[in-house]
């Protein structure tokens, strides 16, 4: 039997076999990172991991009553089971947060020395809101967990609108070089009441950078 003509064909594919594993390999180390993923789903009603505050006063998300609520809400999600429900029900002009648990974020690598970019999405609706309204913020934290800064150095990364139906919301902001963590809120000084906020679906990415020459 003759397996020259397969020998040949051979040697001609290991060219483009090496060019497909090399783009596939390419299309791998520029996809974003999946840093956190919140759907609500699967978790118990107090919500754990979640924290939230009013003024400088910190207590489980699910710990407070008044002047606002949070909990799991089955009526109407964006996907699956459950949204997150803030339901504000007492006036206060207190900054008022609700907060997930802490992203970590290892350092760049020695060849991947650019801005490290952190894209924030979600969907959210709302209705009542008034004045300020609500926002996303992101909080940068060093390896001491001390706080830097503001994403962005923005108070709202994010602007949450009314909307009696779901909006998809995005932005993005780049990383402090000393940044080991991350933590999503939902910030508002939502007075007016009643006013309720309904966030789904959130992911944090990291964008990768460029390689070094």
């Amino acid at each position: 039997m003759n397996t020259k003509p397969s020998a040949l064909l051979a040697r001609l594919l290991a060219p483009v076999a090496a060019l497909a594993l090399t783009a596939a390999s390419a299309t791998a180390a520029d996809a974003p990172e999946l840093l956190a993923k919140y759907n609500f789903e699967d978790i118990p009603a107090y919500v754990p991991n979640w924290g939230a505050g009013l003024g400088s006063t910190y207590k489980p998300a699910t710990g407070w009553k008044t002047p606002f609520k949070v909990s799991l809400d089955a009526d109407n999600p964006h996907s699956g089971a459950n949204s997150l429900r803030i339901e504000f029900n007492e006036s206060s002009a207190k900054e008022k947060i609700v907060h997930g648990p802490s992203i970590k974020v290892e350092p760049p690598a020695a060849d991947r020395p650019g801005d490290r970019k952190v894209t924030v999405r979600l969907f959210a609706r709302a209705t009542g809101l008034a004045g300020k309204g609500a926002g996303i913020r992101v909080l940068e934290r060093d390896e001491k967990n001390a706080s830097i800064r503001l994403l962005a150095n923005e108070q709202s990364l994010i602007t949450v609108p009314n909307s009696p139906t779901w909006i998809e919301l995005n932005a993005e902001g780049t990383l402090h070089s000393r940044t080991r963590s991350i933590t999503f809120m939902v910030v508002t000084y939502q007075e007016e009441v009643p006013a309720t906020i309904w966030i789904d679906d959130v992911s944090v990415e990291l964008e990768p950078t460029g390689y070094a020459n």
